[in-house]
């Protein structure tokens, strides 16, 4: 008996199974008032209606995904052939321009990469020996032609803004509304000036109080920007110059050799050369937690996703 209890009526006290607790609401369905006694149970219709809208929402993202790369890879076949090197990217030494690398990484254009010979064509378009890396000295060149590893970045808001939140406070409206009154009643009895020195100096107390609070807000939201950008700042091993070595995502240029192993985020939209058992999940994207098996058939790897498996580069 004690066995056959366990088995069908027992409870992890911890993350229990929805069947688990659809088997003990069986077993004591019907109770007094169950409203109350079920008040610290969780509710497995809504956690089943939170899960079906999830997992919608979900499929809504990947299917967007997917209709933006095929909408993409149309556009980007009928620019194909309106790519004309320019003259700065003659002079420095390239033979792709950078919005065509960029058709690449979003739309996950197989067939523009092959048309520039694979891997080892569009390295050499770049500049860059799959072997050695990138030259040092020649960085900022190629960040004066095909940019930096940034993204615009929201500006953090102004003193003046915090000031402006701070003055929202309801105490502090209700003393503001106070001091006009008191200056009006004041100058009505007493006459100017006397009559407002009671307001005026409710006034300045406001205006020091929310000083204050302003200050030490813009205070906490630098040093929190500050604290944001460290955690961002996340080294990467690249090959320069022959040699590895350990860079900021933000020092990376177009035709770095980054090497990955498990764990690491992908830092930029990438193309895999080499590795081996390498699997990345996307679901910090799309929501889908099986990884994806890419690899030289699918060669393109999408910023922000993460090594789960393997290593390559």
């Amino acid at each position: 008996m004690e066995d056959y209890l366990r088995k069908n009526f027992d409870v992890e006290p911890k993350r229990p199974s929805d069947e688990a607790l659809m088997r003990w609401r069986s077993a004591v369905a019907v109770v007094k008032n169950p409203t109350r006694r079920f008040r610290m149970v969780a509710d497995l219709a809504k956690r089943a209606e939170d899960e079906r809208k999830r997992k919608n929402l979900q499929e809504k993202i990947r299917v967007a995904m997917y209709v933006q790369k095929a909408a993409l890879q149309f556009i980007d076949a009928g620019n194909r052939g309106r790519y004309n090197l320019s003259k700065e990217v003659r002079d420095a030494g390239f033979g792709i321009e950078p919005d065509e690398i960029a058709s690449f990484a979003r739309s996950h254009d197989n067939k523009g990469l092959e048309g520039h010979g694979g891997i080892a064509g569009l390295a050499r378009d770049v500049s860059v020996s799959l072997k050695d890396g990138v030259v040092s000295s020649k960085i900022p060149v190629r960040q004066n032609v095909y940019g930096l590893n940034r993204y615009v970045e929201k500006p953090s808001k102004g003193f003046w803004m915090f000031f402006w939140e701070a003055l929202q406070d309801l105490t502090l409206i209700i003393l503001m509304i106070s001091a006009a009154v008191s200056i009006g009643v004041g100058i009505a009895t007493e006459g100017w000036p006397k009559g407002m020195y009671d307001g005026l100096g409710i006034i300045l107390s406001i205006l020091l109080v929310v000083m204050v609070t302003a200050v030490s807000d813009y205070k906490q939201s630098l040093q929190f920007k500050e604290l944001d950008k460290e955690k961002k700042n996340i080294m990467v091993q690249v090959t320069r110059d022959g040699r590895r070595q350990k860079v900021s995502i933000y020092d990376l240029v177009v035709g770095d050799i980054v090497h990955l192993s498990i764990g690491d985020q992908v830092p930029a939209d990438g193309i895999f050369i080499s590795g081996h058992s390498l699997q990345v999940d996307e679901s910090s994207l799309s929501g889908e937690s099986e990884p994806v098996d890419i690899s030289e058939d699918k060669p393109f790897l999408l910023a922000g996703t993460k090594v789960q498996d393997g290593a390559g580069c």
